[in-house]
């Protein structure tokens, strides 16, 4: 059973009518749509084994304590707010395009987003300037239309929020080097969208709002880095876990960095790419369990120990 967002609903009933159309016997896969009290009403039923949640860390805590009341078994995949670490070393081509799809794609309204990123100081100023010059190019239009490569805000309120962000991030002494503007003069049926551009900060510090906390939008914070223990340290400087990305052309120096950073989900010289076989889940305050992959498989199956007997019975009792 998949209970959607209330605010996406739409995608959840496609994926129904694709798995229809595919042959999936009626039954198997449902989609409920509903808001809070329909969600509630799901996790709680005696007829509910285990409980599946993505989304924010309030709600999932608050999911997970429904759950556990009947010991159901759970998966969280909570928020993040994760690093995407670039060496002096890195092609800097592919790392300015792992921080825009890690920070820009789906108007940032993905979990599991590199919002810091964290830039070798001797490459920061030509990643900053590169990384600007190509954010100017994208695309702002209708999401159904296949050349768009910024749509809109899923609702009014993450709209609010995300703006909300980028004016404390100014007020705290971070340098909005580009966009984070609301874009409300679009022509014909964008025009009632929430749409904005992509923010760029530099000059943050790892103490600032915009760097502690989950925006969930098109919000990057670029930190400079001097040494491979600074930046370990800073990136793990959070209550978050779920992902982390590095770029070097040193390959040694990508394993040992991902061996130290305390991430679910990791990758070297990419962002945010997800196949089916690469198990999904985050450390600390960013989930429990994981999907996809064996990892997946174990999640939602059930471990049953079966010893059977062909022989006699050893027993010291008398018969």
């Amino acid at each position: 059973i998949f209970k959607p967002s209330e605010y996406t609903p739409s995608t959840a009933l496609w994926l129904a009518q694709c798995y229809h159309a595919a042959g999936l016997p009626e039954g198997i896969f449902q989609v409920v749509l509903g808001g809070r009290e329909v969600g509630e009403e799901l996790v709680q039923s005696n007829a509910v084994a285990k409980v599946s949640f993505t989304g924010s860390l309030g709600t999932g805590k608050k999911v997970y304590e429904m759950a556990s009341r009947d010991m159901k078994k759970v998966t969280m995949e909570l928020g993040g707010k994760s690093p995407l670490i670039v060496f002096d070393d890195a092609d800097l081509d592919n790392a300015i395009s792992g921080a825009m799809m890690g920070n820009f794609y789906s108007n940032g309204q993905v979990c599991s987003n590199g919002t810091r990123v964290f830039v070798h100081e001797s490459v920061l100023e030509e990643f900053v300037h590169e990384l600007v010059e190509r954010t100017k190019k994208m695309r702002i239009g209708n999401p159904t239309n296949m050349d768009t490569d910024i749509g809109p805000m899923a609702h009014e309120g993450q709209y609010k929020k995300v703006m909300q962000y980028i004016d404390v991030g100014m007020k705290e002494g971070a340098t909005l080097c580009y966009g984070g503007t609301a874009l409300d003069s679009l022509p014909g049926d964008m025009k009632d969208g929430y749409f904005l551009s992509p923010a760029i900060f530099t000059d943050c510090r790892d103490d600032m709002t915009i760097v502690q906390e989950e925006i969930f939008g098109m919000v990057m914070t670029i930190l400079p880095f001097s040494t491979e223990d600074e930046v370990v340290r800073r990136a793990n400087d959070t209550n978050f876990g779920l992902a982390a990305g590095v770029f070097t052309q040193n390959i040694q120096r990508g394993h040992r960095m991902v061996q130290q950073l305390s991430a679910g989900v990791t990758w070297i010289n990419n962002y945010n790419l997800a196949p089916v076989e690469l198990p999904w889940g985050g450390n600390k305050q960013s989930g429990i369990g994981r999907e996809n992959g064996v990892g997946g498989v174990e999640s939602w199956t059930q471990l049953k120990s079966v010893y059977v007997e062909m022989g006699n019975v050893e027993c010291d009792y008398p018969k």
